[in-house]
């Protein structure tokens, strides 16, 4: 492995690591936009759960509506 006696290597402090995190992530640009419309979550959130209950129902009605056939061998 390596020499923990070298003094040449410089040490990583955790500033150093912070602001490597924030560049690779986006957070060090002083100028985020932040979400500013929860509105448009809100909403998709009930379009999305409308369309669940509309399928769940057309199962519903669809196997209650359903023929079955029975084939007797005479």
């Amino acid at each position: 492995m390596g020499d923990s006696n070298k003094s040449d290597t410089p040490t990583v402090t955790e500033d150093d690591l912070r602001q490597s995190f924030e560049r690779v992530t986006g957070e060090a640009a002083d100028n985020a936009v932040t979400f500013r419309k929860p509105g448009l979550v809100i909403a998709s959130i009930a379009v999305a759960g409308i369309v669940l209950v509309a399928f769940a129902l057309g199962r519903r009605v669809g196997r209650t509506r359903s023929t079955i056939v029975e084939i007797v061998r005479v």
